[in-house]
């Protein structure tokens, strides 16, 4: 080959490469990139349990499937009758009642529950099936989930874009699909936070979009988003209200402003029409309840202010603000006048313990994911991000009166962190907004250095001897720094293949080998063993589990609705057999269920000797008949050893102490059914720590500090199943 050839044939190769560097290098190529790639590894995390098998995770995933079964069973396999079904509601009087669940009462399922989940699980379910894919309704409600909730990525690449640029946007899709706190609740087989998170940060950047455009068309997208996310997630008040709010906030400053007039008044009436046609909400919430009270507010000041009371004059002006706060003021009364007499619905109990953070009741108090999150909680699931979103909060919000969008982003990044403060699941609500508002946060200051620094280069240009731009340079390269904890220390490497928790008997474990099988058993044992009619009494953590996995009638479950009848459960569990009896003969239980990891310790003779484990991943029902005696007023001090002072049982083993939660020696305690039922001796748990012929033994076990006892064994209730392979749950039959 001649020299002049080779080196047409090196210049043709290297424009082609330089194509192609350019083709690459492009901006939406590259953005392209990095949203895809942030999707796969989004979803990819969250379909790494399927290690274990295709499991529903946690326990209200249970129940929504549950809800799927009942839409197409009621409408004959027919997915739009289905549908019919869950609205014909409206015209059914009497409401019926599915006594599976709270029995005897029973529940309305549709005039409780969000039908979204059902919605989407059915509809997917029947359309895959119509195309030829024969999939089960089980695995489109396991599988649907991490996919749905991947899509965050998309909308919060478009939600900070529209706040800021590109950059932000790109940045806010990564931080999403590495959060913690988001795919802790919406991985492999979870729950319906997957639908509701991707569409209220869709809503939010249609409802943005059509503001900015004036647009009818935006406008009514961004009301089907927020509507979406109404018949999806109970926290749907949320981006409600803070729509209401954001408009209020800039009406009150800019009440000509006719554009965001229309654009909220579209959107909101169509997030009011799915709020008011949902049998869980209808028209009380909608029009006539505390909860809806803003989004009514601001609807009628856009009303008015569309109608006559804006004006040009800025005196006029100012007297139109003092008319919109006359006016909220005096429509606030009138709402809170009327729910003290009772025309209006007030706030629930988990809602007003979000707003009031002081006002908690029992209901609330004793559930775990409605505790207050602590920072170290906070900082561990966002890490630095965190600071730069309330950074971004605060210099957005001393912009927010001079344009909109600065307005919706402090009152986003603040009203979230104050939510989630109240209540450790909403901190699932802070991480789309920490997401993008940290994003913000870090453009706006390397934003500001570069600006700095094209000034401070200029002064070295008239003959100043130091490098600014190297110095800009490293302060950005350690601002960088700083944030990059928010990536680099996700927790999702090392916790997104967690098993689960029906799988480990809600032990949270990592490196598992089917060591923790207790419910998959006790489940097994139940749907072969038990009656089809029989009645199952348990604490309510476990309803869901029992109810739809066995198809046997359950006293409570996780919904918690009816105070009363979990105030029964409680009082039997902790108060004598005579009485337990007579509560559960009330509510026709035939079968008691009771959860207790119990753990053992061998002594130098090799008796084993079985004990209720202080931590906090072994919460059975032992840690939580604290919990049940503040929901029928007791005191646990009268039941818990040392539950007074702190000063806990332990046993000393070498250099570790290991700590333990018994029942104390007292009446109320020793005679307690349930501590009867969790020490009740059987095949695989004959000796427990506190036992008083262990005396015996030199004088007691070495190194135990606590109670010794005996607990009187049942009379009114037997053993009939121990679970395997540990013994954790154990079925009991009423006797008589």
């Amino acid at each position: 080959m001649s020299t002049s050839r080779a080196a047409e044939l090196l210049q043709k190769a290297a424009t082609y490469i330089i194509k192609a560097l350019e083709f690459f290098g492009d901006a939406r190529i590259v953005t392209a990139v990095i949203l895809l790639t942030a999707f796969t590894i989004t979803l990819l995390a969250r379909l790494t349990p399927m290690h274990w098998g295709v499991y529903l995770n946690e326990f209200d995933p249970y129940y929504e499937y549950y809800l799927s079964e009942q839409l197409l069973q009621h409408g004959n396999g027919n997915y739009f009758s289905g549908v019919a079904w869950w609205y014909h509601w409206w015209l059914e009087n009497p409401k019926p009642r599915d006594t599976l669940f709270w029995y005897p009462e029973g529940r309305d399922l549709r005039g409780s529950s969000q039908p979204g989940p059902a919605f989407f699980g059915a509809g997917i379910y029947s359309l895959l099936n119509a195309l030829g894919f024969q999939v089960s309704l089980y695995d489109v409600h396991a599988f649907f989930v991490p996919i749905a909730a991947s899509f965050a990525v998309f909308t919060a690449y478009l939600l900070g874009k529209e706040l800021k640029d590109n950059r932000t946007g790109v940045l806010s899709a990564v931080l999403i699909a590495l959060s913690w706190a988001y795919m802790y609740r919406t991985n492999l087989g979870a729950k319906h936070e997957a639908i509701a998170i991707p569409f209220m940060l869709l809503g939010f950047y249609l409802f943005l979009k059509a503001y900015k455009k004036n647009s009818l068309l935006l406008s009514v997208l961004a009301g089907l988003s927020l509507g979406i996310v109404v018949l999806s997630w109970g926290a749907y008040l949320y981006p409600w209200n803070l729509l209401a709010l954001v408009t209020l906030y800039w009406l009150f400053f800019h009440p000509g402003d006719t554009a965001l007039e229309k654009t909220y008044l579209v959107t909101n009436i169509i997030i009011t029409v799915f709020v008011a046609t949902t049998p869980r909400f209808g028209p009380t919430t909608a029009f006539l309840s505390l909860t809806g009270f803003l989004p009514l507010a601001t609807t009628l000041v856009a009303i008015l202010l569309l109608t006559g009371l804006r004006v040009p004059s800025q005196l006029h002006l100012r007297q139109n603000k003092k008319i919109i706060v006359l006016f909220i003021v005096a429509l606030l009364a009138l709402f809170i006048a009327g729910t003290y007499i009772g025309i209006f619905r007030g706030i629930a109990g988990r809602i007003l313990a979000v707003v009031i953070p002081l006002a908690r009741e029992a209901g609330v108090t004793t559930v775990a994911e409605h505790q207050v999150p602590t920072w170290n909680q906070v900082f561990d699931d966002f890490q630095t991000s965190i600071l730069f979103a309330l950074f971004a909060g605060y210099i957005y919000f001393t912009r927010s009166r001079e344009d909109f969008t600065n307005a919706f982003t402090s009152l986003f990044i603040f009203t979230a962190a104050y939510f989630s403060a109240s209540i450790v699941r909403l901190l699932l609500l802070l991480s789309p907004a920490v997401a993008v508002t940290a994003s913000l946060g870090l453009m706006e200051i390397l934003d500001r250095l570069a600006d700095a620094g094209t000034t401070l280069e200029r002064r070295r240009a008239k003959g100043s001897q130091t490098n600014y731009r190297l110095v800009i340079l490293l302060v950005a390269i350690i601002l960088v720094l700083v944030f990059s904890p928010s990536i680099l220390a996700s927790k999702i490497p090392l916790n997104s293949h967690q098993p689960p928790l029906i799988l480990t008997s809600s032990v949270p474990v990592v490196r598992y080998n089917y060591e923790y099988m207790d419910w998959m058993s006790a489940l097994n044992w139940i749907s072969e063993n038990v009656p089809r009619d029989a009645t199952i009494a348990t604490w309510w953590d476990y309803g869901y589990w029992i109810s739809v996995n066995t198809g046997r009638k359950t006293t409570c479950d996780n919904a918690t609705i009816d105070t009363k009848q979990i105030q029964k459960i409680a009082t039997a569990f902790m108060s004598d057999e005579a009485t337990a009896l007579q509560i559960f003969r009330e509510l026709n239980v035939t079968y008691v269920v009771i959860f207790e990891p119990l753990q053992s310790l061998q002594l130098s003779n090799g008796l084993q000797v079985w004990f209720s484990m202080m931590h906090p991943a072994l919460g059975g029902d032992m840690a939580k008949s604290p919990q049940m005696l503040k929901w029928i007023d007791r005191d646990p001090k009268d039941y818990i050893y040392g539950y007074n002072n702190g000063t806990f049982a332990y046993i000393q083993q070498g250099s570790y102490t290991i700590y333990m939660i018994l029942p104390a020696n007292t009446p109320q305690a020793l005679n307690a059914t349930l501590y009867k039922m969790i020490y009740a001796r059987n095949y695989k748990q004959q000796v427990f720590i506190f036992d008083s012929f262990l005396q015996m033994f030199g004088g007691g076990l070495q190194g135990y500090h606590g109670p010794t006892y005996n607990i009187p064994q049942l009379e009114h209730f037997e053993l009939v199943y121990v679970s395997e392979p540990n013994g954790w749950v154990k079925i009991f039959k009423v006797k008589g």
